[in-house]
C-alpha cells in the first residue's frame, strides 16, 4: 500500500515528531528520488536542495543506499525508471503548476499514481499530490489556479498556513472546496484510514477556519 506524506516546509529541520513518523513510515531505504519542480533550468538549486534534505534525513538516522535528483538531464524514460524504482520519493517545493507540466511531459504522472512506495510532498509538491490542486495567490502564486492533480489524495493543501492571517481567497475557495491549512512543520499522512494529521494543521469548509 502507498504512504503519502504531505509537508510544507521545516525551518529547523525535521523535529522530533516528524522524524519518528518518517522512521516509521520509510521502511524501505535503498532507492532515493528528489523529483525537482525546475526541469530545464536552475539545476545548481535542485542539486543544492537535493543534498539538502538528504542530509536531514541522514540527521534522523535514516540512510538510503542510493540517491538521485530527477530532472531534465534525464531523458523521459530514465526519469520514470528511477521514480518507478525509488522506496521513496520528494516531490520538491517550487512553482506548483511548472513542477505539474513537468510531470506531465516526463511521463512521471502515471508513475506517481501507481507508485506503491513512500511519497512525500513539500510545498508545491504536496499541492500537486492532490485529486484537486489549488494553487492560490496567498501562497505565493502568480495567479489562481484550480487543476486536476495527481490523484494520490483526496486531500486539498494551502501550504504555510497562518491561522492569524486567513486571506479573503481562502474564505471564499472554502465555500466549494475542503482545503487543509498546512502550517510549517506540520504533516498530513496517508497511508490507509484514518487519515494521520501531526503539528498545526487546520481545515477550512463554509468559511470556518478549525484546528485538526
Amino acid at each position: 500500500m502507498s504512504t503519502y506524506i504531505l509537508t510544507s516546509m521545516f525551518p529547523n529541520g525535521f523535529h522530533a515528531q516528524a522524524a519518528e513518523v518518517f522512521r516509521e513510515k520509510i521502511s524501505k531505504r535503498n532507492k532515493f528520488a528528489f523529483v525537482a519542480s525546475e526541469f530545464e533550468l536552475l539545476h545548481e538549486k535542485t542539486d543544492k536542495y537535493f543534498r539538502f534534505f538528504l542530509d536531514m534525513f541522514e540527521s534522523i538516522g535514516i540512510h538510503f543506499e542510493e540517491a538521485y535528483a530527477i530532472d531534465g538531464r534525464m531523458n523521459a524514460e530514465e526519469a520514470q525508471r528511477q521514480v518507478a524504482e525509488a522506496d521513496v520519493i520528494w516531490l520538491s517545493g517550487g512553482d506548483t503548476p511548472t513542477q505539474f507540466g513537468y510531470f506531465q511531459t516526463y511521463g512521471l504522472d502515471k508513475v506517481l499514481r501507481e507508485h506503491g512506495g513512500v511519497i512525500i510532498g513539500m510545498s508545491a509538491g504536496s499541492i500537486n499530490m492532490a485529486k484537486t490542486s489549488i494553487c492560490t495567490l496567498a501562497c505565493g502564486h502568480y495567479k489562481q489556479e484550480i487543476y486536476h492533480g495527481l490523484g494520490c489524495v483526496d486531500i486539498s493543501v494551502e501550504p504555510h498556513f497562518v491561522r492569524g492571517n486567513v486571506s479573503e481567497e481562502l474564505l471564499t475557495l472554502s465555500e466549494e472546496y475542503t482545503i487543509y491549512g498546512l502550517c510549517d512543520d506540520g504533516l498530513i499522512v496517508c497511508s490507509g484510514e484514518p487519515v494521520e494529521f501531526y503539528g498545526e494543521v487546520y481545515r477550512l469548509s463554509h468559511r470556518t477556519v478549525e484546528r485538526i
